[in-house]
């Protein structure tokens, strides 16, 4: 059963959707925006219990570019890859229909909780015309971060030192940091463009953005006003 994007879309007016690079802002934006305005936050990052839930209903028959035959690549296998090789995974048939297969879960779940109350969703789409098609600009934040920083900042975050662990435990681990340091690079290079070349509002950390200042600017863009007490 395929369900119309306009059916999609009109089912989500109550959500707002961020995306963007890793280390932009997207997680802390949301809880902090929730948080102030009592709004439900939802993200399906790796670490979170969305993205758990989503692994245990995995199905051969049903998500097979998800299930990956059921044999999850090793470390040493999955990092002993070249930036070529990653790149070419990540602009794969295979990625792209195993990310709409898990954005099709997400859907799925923030509609649920949408019914009962606005919806902040922190989750990976990469599709921006897709994106475009089930929502609209005014509920669109893009929070993207340089690859510099990216890298500054990633690897020592607490919610992703198993990540860093992985590869700090394998052989050669320093060049497989540098090929996920230009992963990053090339994302953030790319995440920007595409921002740009589909008019979303969008805004760029730098070392001098607060909390404070980055909260008003989303607040600006979606037309909110804290309830006064």
């Amino acid at each position: 059963m395929h369900i119309a994007n306009n059916i999609l879309r009109r089912s989500l007016q109550n959500v707002y959707f961020f995306v963007g690079t890793a280390c932009g802002g997207k997680t802390t934006m949301g809880r902090e925006l929730s948080k102030k305005y009592g709004f439900t936050y939802y993200s399906d990052n790796w670490n979170e219990p969305n993205w758990k839930e989503w692994e245990s209903i995995i199905d051969e028959k049903y998500q097979p570019y998800s299930h990956n035959g059921g044999k999850p690549f090793s470390n040493e296998e999955y990092f002993s890859r070249s930036v070529e090789e990653f790149y070419a995974d990540s602009k794969s048939e295979k990625s792209q229909a195993a990310n709409m297969e898990n954005i099709a879960f997400s859907i799925i779940e923030i509609i649920k909780l949408a019914h009962k109350n606005t919806v902040v969703a922190d989750i990976w789409i990469e599709n921006f015309d897709f994106l475009m098609e089930i929502s609209d600009y005014s509920r669109i934040a893009c929070l993207l971060a340089p690859g510099e920083l990216i890298i500054r900042d990633y690897y020592q975050r607490d919610d992703h030192m198993d990540f860093t662990r992985a590869i700090q435990s394998l052989e050669n681990s320093e060049q497989k940091f540098e090929v996920q340091n230009e992963l990053f690079r090339i994302g953030a290079k790319e995440m920007a463009e595409k921002a740009k070349n589909h008019n979303l509002f969008s805004i760029m950390r730098s070392e001098e953005s607060t909390i404070e200042n980055t909260l008003k600017l989303l607040e600006n863009h979606f037309c909110l006003i804290a309830d006064k007490k």
